[in-house]
């Protein structure tokens, strides 16, 4: 009978020794969660907001309800911040509770996921999964899409082609939304309100720009930022391995350019762009070519107005070219200058012109009436 005590005494001791190691020191119960928590490993440890967001676009397009992660040095109070730093294309974190805990470091937090239209019409076209009879808008949104796309795109298509026709498309069908003053869920922030409705502000063109391209398979990044110091937004575009800025809302300015296409800010680089636009570099890919540039790639890039205006004139009179857009590094408007389009020819009564783009970089558009 003694020794039944003896050995309960020594087993009782034994648990409250181990029950005071597990509650007292955070390595032990770091190393039992390791072996009897599956979700405790590694790469479910995120000690920033940037990598957790990054984790939730991964689950998003994955189609999971929901996922649980551990944070370090994070307060489950931040966790509100995720979504100002997801672009929300295809969804964003709902709702987030602290399950659990391990060690004085670890919170267990499970986050739920919610998915917008552009989510059902993407997997709609990309994979032809069945889109749920109460979202009907994403219905209509993937048959845009689909159209969009069947009527543009041919297999033989480069990535540039195919990047160009859709920038094209967009900018020719859609209009700058003039009631801007609509709250955050309206559609003219949306894909849906620039290819379905066509009437959309800057989120709106370049979310409909992300959908297309990655519905193609093009490598592109949503770019939230300024424009003039004004909330704007656009898309990073790769080609051949070398990243581009593309901003289609500033390639269709106001007034509406009808059935023509601005490409002022196709393609450009960082240096370009900089002198307008403003992001968080270090979030994205740098920009640092101009091979894929609009004018470069079409020998429409000039360095000063006198190289320029002879390919204008041969384009407009002997080809009879209604309309000239080109880049000319070293220009400034002058209406002097536009007369040379008259000399020795009777082929337009008048000619318009309008600039854009960025100092050393200057976008002239010559439009004959």
């Amino acid at each position: 009978m003694n020794k039944k005590i003896s050995v309960f005494a020594v087993i009782f001791i034994l648990a409250g020794l181990a029950t005071y190691l597990y509650l007292s020191v955070p390595s032990v119960q770091e190393k039992i969660a390791f072996y009897t928590e599956e979700d405790f490993r590694e790469e479910n440890i995120y000690s920033d907001i940037a990598s957790l967001a990054e984790r939730l676009d991964e689950e998003i397009l994955k189609g999971a309800e929901a996922f649980t992660v551990y944070l370090k040095d994070i307060d489950v109070n931040e966790i509100n911040q995720i979504n100002a730093t997801l672009n929300g294309i295809f969804g964003s974190g709902a709702t987030y509770q602290q399950v659990g805990i391990v060690g004085n470091s670890f919170k267990k937090v499970t986050i739920t996921i919610k998915r917008t239209t552009n989510y059902y019409a993407f997997q709609a076209y990309l994979n032809h999964t069945p889109i749920p009879d109460t979202e009907k808008k994403a219905q209509k949104l993937y048959e845009t899409i689909r159209n969009i796309l069947d009527s543009h795109i041919t297999e033989n298509m480069t990535d540039y082609e195919k990047e160009l026709v859709l920038h094209d498309y967009l900018v020719t069908h859609c209009k700058y939304s003039k009631d801007t003053q609509q709250n955050s869920e309206s559609d003219i922030y949306r894909a849906y309100g620039a290819l379905v409705n066509q009437d959309a502000v800057c989120n709106g063109y370049a979310e409909a720009l992300q959908l297309l391209f990655m519905c193609v398979g093009i490598r592109s990044e949503f770019v939230i930022g300024t424009a003039d110091e004004i909330d704007h937004a656009w898309n990073l575009v790769e080609l051949d391995g070398k990243w581009y800025h593309l901003d289609a809302t500033w390639d269709d300015p106001m007034p509406d350019q009808g059935e023509d296409a601005l490409h002022a800010y196709f393609n450009v680089s960082d240096d370009i762009i900089k002198g307008s636009h403003n992001w968080e570099k270090e979030n994205y890919p740098a920009a640092d070519s101009m091979d894929n540039n609009y004018y470069v790639r079409n020998h429409l890039y000039f360095s000063d107005f006198d190289e320029y205006k002879e390919q204008a004139y041969e384009a407009m009179i002997y080809h009879g070219n209604y309309r000239y857009e080109a880049v000319i590094e070293t220009y400034q408007e002058n209406e002097e200058d536009m007369q040379f389009i008259f000399q020795d020819n009777y082929r337009y009564d008048s000619v318009n012109w309008q600039t854009f783009g960025e100092e050393g970089y200057n976008v002239l558009v010559l439009k004959a009436e």
